[in-house]
């Protein structure tokens, strides 16, 4: 068993970006996390639009003001919670999306601890 946790450390360490790299690699990292920090926000105000137009329409259909028969009503009543559904559904995926990123932004960060250690490892070698 030790010989197998010891392959899967020298197969995990392997796939690291070099230490030479390090600014690049951290540079590299800063552009990522800013694309999907972007992504994210995009991705949230969707859903908030989505929640915007059922509460429009919920509100239309339910005012009395506007006479409208009771077809247009109901069809209304249906894409507010058409779009109320989509938008649980978007919400879902922004909340998925998010704990992604956050947990690829920690892996990150402990990769680039990784990649420290082992430059100032080398150094004082």
């Amino acid at each position: 068993m030790a010989q197998q946790s010891n392959n899967l450390r020298e197969r995990l360490l392997a796939t690291l970006p070099h230490p030479e790299n390090l600014a690049a690699y951290r540079e590299e990292t800063t552009m990522l996390m800013a694309k999907h920090a972007r992504a994210l926000r995009w991705d949230y105000f969707t859903l908030n639009a989505f929640y915007f137009i059922a509460g429009i329409l919920l509100f239309v259909s339910t005012a009395n003001y506007w006479h409208v028969d009771a077809i247009m009503r109901h069809s209304f009543q249906f894409g507010s919670a058409l779009m109320f559904f989509v938008g649980m559904i978007f919400e879902m995926r922004y909340r998925i999306y998010d704990n992604q990123v956050a947990t690829l932004k920690e892996i990150k960060q402990v990769q680039l601890q990784i990649l420290e250690l082992q430059a100032s490892l080398r150094k004082d070698q």
